[in-house]
């Protein structure tokens, strides 16, 4: 638990910050602006900063256990772990509508081929 002012105020702050994050993200959701796994992903990004700031000793047995000298380093490596599966998602769904695109066109054109094959 936090023990003096300075970490009272980040805690605030990271609450603060975090709340408004977290509801623009379910604003966002109930619009179906994003999907429910993406609002997942996204609010996991003010999650874990929040968790790592409310327990303090456990994230500094965590960097300990690990060998990692400062416990800041593990709340950026998650987060880029986060990161990276959401862009990797992301890219998986890029490429799937890049085929459905392309069988979209091919097919048009066969459409239209046909078409014009049969006013003449």
């Amino acid at each position: 638990m936090p023990t003096s002012e300075y970490d009272i105020k980040s805690l605030i702050v990271i609450f603060f910050f975090s709340s408004i994050y977290l509801y623009r993200l379910a604003l966002m959701t109930a619009r179906q602006k994003i999907d429910l796994y993406d609002l997942v992903m996204l609010s996991s990004v003010a999650i874990v900063p929040a968790l790592f700031e409310l327990f303090p000793r456990k994230t500094l047995y965590l960097a300990n256990s690990i060998g990692v000298a400062f416990p800041f380093v593990i709340v950026f490596s998650s987060l880029f772990a986060i990161l990276f599966i959401f862009i990797h998602r992301l890219t998986m769904k890029v490429r799937s509508l890049e085929n459905i695109n392309r069988k979209l066109i091919q097919e048009l054109s066969l459409l239209s081929e046909a078409v014009k094959n049969t006013k003449l």
